[in-house]
């Protein structure tokens, strides 16, 4: 008897441990993880973000930390069952959160398209949304993979991505911007840099083909009339100088590929 009561006991036992995945309570300190969070559906779920994060008005979600200070009370009255965060956020926070018992995760900045992937895959796993994130991962690889298709056989142009100006800062090997430069078949003329400052001199010797001025709104207008008064670059020459949003310098799978394609069309 006990046998057969056992199964449908165990079952019901599975069922709530599923629901209760998925009624976590989550903060989470960093834009780029609301994004996925929203991403995979699992915006409800969230109880506490920062002032930076894109979230729908509707949902009326707390602020608890701005870019650089994190309101701690606020958070332990949320009662979270996690808090989310970047590698932005101070380690003395996170230590404070696990003291008073709160579940902490730190999230690091990705460093390509896969990295991305996974991070989504991670918050699925959290959120009890994994099975939705395992498909978004597969269509935007198989997206990514049909847009490269699009790019001219043996171009492979070289490519300056200015992420700051005074003083001057380029995308380096090993960051998710110097990816973008290799999925869309460009060559990062930092490539072989360890250092992201950068002299305008340097610039000039490399002379790119195009030159991406990443997140800077007006001030990415004035620095693109800066380059272009340099005659002798093949970038000017080209009329391939292009500032970009700074949407993305937090990609989900979906924005990075969505970049991918825009970034395509603009220097093919």
């Amino acid at each position: 008897m006990y046998k057969f009561l056992f199964l449908p006991i165990l079952s019901l036992l599975l069922a709530f441990t599923g629901k209760a995945q998925e009624s976590k309570r989550i903060v989470s300190l960093a834009p780029s993880i609301t994004q996925n969070l929203y991403l995979i559906e699992a915006q409800g779920q969230i109880v506490g973000c920062t002032r930076f994060c894109l979230t729908e008005a509707k949902d009326s979600i707390p602020v608890v930390a701005d870019a650089v200070n994190v309101n701690m009370e606020k958070i332990v009255a949320l009662r979270p069952d996690i808090v989310i965060t970047s590698g932005l956020t101070p380690p003395k926070v996170l230590d404070g959160l696990e003291r008073m018992g709160i579940k902490t995760r730190r999230i690091g900045q990705p460093k390509n398209f896969n990295e991305i992937c996974e991070q989504l895959i991670t918050l699925g796993e959290i959120s009890g949304k994994k099975e939705l994130a395992e498909t978004i991962v597969r269509e935007c690889k198989t997206r990514l993979a049909a847009i490269q298709k699009k790019i001219p056989s043996g171009q492979h142009p070289k490519i300056f991505m200015e992420v700051g100006v005074n003083p001057l800062y380029t995308a380096l090997p090993d960051t998710f911007m110097h990816d973008y430069i290799q999925k869309i078949g460009g060559i990062n003329i930092a490539q072989e840099l360890d250092n992201a400052s950068v002299s305008k001199e340097y610039v000039l010797l490399q002379n790119p083909e195009v030159i991406f001025i990443v997140g800077m709104g007006i001030a990415g207008e004035e620095e693109k009339a800066h380059w272009q008064k340099i005659k002798s670059l093949k970038a000017v020459n080209n009329n391939k100088i292009f500032p970009l949003d700074d949407y993305i310098c937090s990609p989900t799978p979906v924005t990075f590929v969505r970049t991918v394609e825009e970034l395509i069309q603009m220097i093919y």
